[in-house]
């Protein structure tokens, strides 16, 4: 999952008016995993390589746009440090000319192989602050047009104030209610809570799991609720609840069942169901039970939680993981393996490169 400790600062994103026409313009994406992918290009320019494009993840939870190093390095010759900043100019996505967008160096390496396809950034919340945004999880697409939303109905628009520029909205519970951030950058994620113990679940809370957050990895415990939550009108039934130490968030397993259009001009948002005669309903959360951290060649397994198909697979702290079903971690693709229940784990063990199958199950039904 992908989740990031977030600065205060927002990028800055200038895009050409006469992009914008009557009709909303569709930015070109890739929907990988449940996240919204983007390509931007720089415009080509002599003694630069041929291949120009940045793969940039948009994430309403980020405050700060970040690129990686490396991936500067390849468009354009110039090597960046990490307390660099780097300013993108001249490029566009599809339609969309980007004028001037200024970016956060940070390493982005295992966040693509958390993702399974090459991330060279990540696109701040606020880099479409000019016009009104819309994520189509349907479609798979990303809208700009310009305008303003009307006023907050409580049944399609609301208010999206919070403690920062971000767009939150409330989720209520029978005992409980909390003001959470609308957080794509959380695709995997249901809703994330503090002090899961304190929620009504029908199994008590059991780790599961680590977050890969952009300078560290965060451990999870998750949970079923056994009462269902409410956003406006809509009622979600029985959502798994994944544990947070900070931020509480409303993620991409709930988006996805609604088209979202925020305001960041009036920190309104509208959230209009795909198919307002299904209910929202949560699948189980599947895991493999390794807590990973950052390696130069993929991930070292710094735990194993117990009774997990990693624990039952036999891996063992210590263990370099370099691919999932013979996929390299970050070349994996974005629809995923078939459905089964086994996943074949490669990895390194003091120096020799094993292959062990694991059996997967639900951690939390």
């Amino acid at each position: 999952m992908i989740q990031h400790a977030l600065l205060a600062i927002a990028s800055l994103l200038s895009i050409g008016s006469a992009a914008l026409a009557a009709e909303p313009v569709i930015v070109p994406t890739e929907i990988c995993r449940g996240y919204f992918l983007i390509p931007i290009t720089l415009s080509p320019r002599e003694g630069y390589p041929e291949d120009r494009t940045l793969w940039f993840l948009h994430d309403t939870g980020a405050s700060s746009s970040y690129v990686d190093p490396d991936s500067i390095e390849r468009v354009s010759g110039i090597r960046l440090g990490l307390r660099d900043r780097a300013n993108i100019r001249d490029a566009h996505a599809g339609p969309v000319s980007i004028n001037h967008l200024q970016a956060r160096v940070g390493e982005l390496d295992h966040l693509a192989r958390a993702l399974g396809h090459p991330i060279d950034g990540i696109l701040s919340f606020g880099a479409f602050s000019d016009f009104l945004l819309t994520l189509d999880y349907e479609l798979g697409e990303m809208r700009l047009e310009e305008g303003r939303l009307p006023r907050p109905d409580g049944v399609t628009v609301f208010d999206a104030d919070g403690p920062d520029y971000r767009p939150w909205m409330v989720v209520e519970f029978p005992d409980r209610r909390r003001r959470m951030l609308i957080d794509s950058g959380a695709a995997l994620t249901s809703l994330a809570v503090r002090r899961i113990d304190l929620y009504d679940t029908v199994e008590p809370p059991r780790p599961t799991g680590a977050s890969m957050r952009l300078r560290q990895v965060e451990r999870r415990s998750g949970a079923r609720s056994r009462l269902d939550a409410r956003i406006g009108p809509n009622r979600l039934i029985a959502p798994t609840l994944q544990s947070t130490p900070g931020t509480e968030l409303i993620g991409g397993e709930v988006m996805r069942h609604f088209i979202w259009t925020f305001d960041q001009a009036t920190e309104r948002v509208r959230m209009v169901r795909t198919h307002p005669e299904r209910p929202i309903t949560f699948e189980p959360d599947y895991d493999h039970g390794m807590v990973f951290e950052p390696h130069r060649l993929g991930y070292r397994v710094e735990a194993v939680i117990d009774n997990t198909p990693a624990s039952l697979g036999g891996v063992q702290a210590g263990d370099i993981v370099t691919a999932f079903n013979g996929q390299p971690l970050d070349r994996r693709g974005c629809e995923g393996p078939p459905p089964s229940n086994t996943l074949d784990v490669s990895l390194v063990r003091n120096g020799q490169p094993l292959t062990l199958r694991l059996q997967l199950f639900a951690l939390v039904e």
